[in-house]
């Protein structure tokens, strides 16, 4: 492991500047954020809403860096670069370490090394781990334990006999619906809890979503459906088992002990209250990298001790037969590149407007994983070939699938050249 920093450093979260505060947008205005709307507020979200400050480690993880490499490829007739990916795909950050050195790292759109970024739904893998590390410590006992042993208060919902493992793999079975375009849809509320600052609002919104009357639940376990309100109970059953909140968990035992070199912070419904699981995390662009060796070396730190065990590891990268169903392998929060013969279109192996050209497969695929939140952000692992890669973007809905098809080919890239 390198060696770390210590000493007196400047570890705080960038102000507010006069020029992103004359064009910051709305917190509830956040579904119609345009691109330049989310530039500004992706690195101000502790603004925006409640938050908890990570504090940043006093000994920091060293990562050796190496000077740029340069990478080329071909998607869709064109031949590019890095800044003709950047340029192309809206990328706002973007780091690749390899053997633990970094071998990449680019700004633009005005972040640098000190820019606090929002996560988006790459919070959901990191909940997802930090139960990882409350299961390996034995404070969760068993994940087909019934969520409701955590979290009472859902006792008498639909909720109530899902087993945790059920709801890591987002098979709960309880009628949820996702579309930032259609306020008649369960984000809307959902989102609303860390709009009104009142304390118990998640708790409240999961037994509203799991008592409601005009909808039938699918049998647990059979259906994938991609809830964020299944990650927010996550970060409920953290918080009961831990008698922590996840930004203080995390901060108690990944950030300290890991070793990250800026504060971060997680949006909460008040500043009392519970994490928003599913969303609102910030970090700097290193520390998520630092984050991902955290992962990829199996929850290893620096001092030898690991903190997730074989169980846990082996399975947070098996999906679910019912993602396996829909050609979208998923573990416990996290995507998979492709598990057996299936690939999966989220991480963007299959080309969007021509589903018959040649899927992106590169070297060590089948044990990719990702962290994955809108807007383009990702954390790639790819064991096989010791490799993080992390991207921050600002982009609009509509590009979703083109994007990670355009992610994919540049990362396989990346992949070869550092091979």
């Amino acid at each position: 492991m390198p060696q770390s920093e210590t000493g007196l450093r400047d570890t705080g979260i960038p102000p507010l500047g006069d020029k992103d505060a004359a064009v910051l947008p709305k917190g509830a205005d956040q579904f119609s954020w345009s691109p330049e709307q989310k530039l500004v507020a992706h690195r101000h979200m502790n603004l925006l809403f409640p938050s908890q400050i990570i504090h940043a480690s006093q000994s920091v993880f060293s990562l050796n860096k190496r000077p740029d490499i340069s990478v080329e490829y071909s998607t869709r007739g064109d031949r590019l670069d890095i800044d003709g990916y950047m340029k192309r795909t809206n990328v706002t950050g973007l780091l690749a370490i390899k053997n633990g050195e970094i071998v990449l790292e680019r700004y633009d759109g005005g972040n640098n090394e000190k820019t606090v970024w929002a996560s988006r739904s790459m919070a959901k893998s990191i909940t997802s781990t930090l139960l990882g590390i409350a299961f390996s410590k034995g404070l969760i006992k068993n994940l087909d334990e019934p969520v409701s042993v955590y979290v009472p208060e859902l006792t008498g919902t639909m909720y109530e006999k899902v087993t945790i493992r059920q709801n890591l793999q987002m098979t709960s079975g309880i009628p949820y619906t996702e579309d930032t375009l259609n306020p008649s849809t369960d984000i809307f509320p959902l989102q609303a809890c860390t709009l009104n600052g009142r304390k118990g609002d998640f708790v409240r919104f999961l037994v509203w979503l799991g008592s409601k009357q005009n909808v039938r639940p699918s049998p647990a376990g059979s259906v994938f459906n991609y809830s964020t309100a299944d990650s927010v109970l996550n970060g409920l059953i953290v918080e009961r088992a831990t008698g922590l909140t996840p930004p203080a968990y995390l901060e108690q035992e990944v950030w300290q002990r890991f070793g990250m070199e800026r504060d971060g912070f997680w949006n909460m419904e008040s500043e009392d209250g519970s994490a928003f699981a599913g969303s609102g995390v910030g970090a700097c662009l290193r520390d998520y990298g630092r984050f991902g060796l955290f992962v990829l070396g199996g929850g290893g730190l620096p001092d030898g001790n690991r903190l997730l065990n074989e169980t846990w590891r082996r399975d947070m990268v098996t999906p679910s037969s019912a993602s396996l169903d829909v050609s979208s392998p998923y573990g416990f929060q996290w995507w998979l590149h492709e598990f057996g013969d299936v690939l999966s279109a989220k991480a963007g192996t299959i080309n969007p407007s021509d589903p018959q050209a040649p899927a992106f497969r590169p070297r060590g695929s089948e044990k990719i994983f990702y962290a994955l939140g809108s807007s383009g952000q990702t954390i790639l692992i790819n064991p096989s070939e010791n490799l993080v890669i992390v991207k921050w973007a600002v982009w609009n809905g509509a590009r979703s699938e083109l994007g990670r098809y355009e992610d994919a080919a540049f990362f396989a890239a990346i992949t070869e050249r550092l091979h």
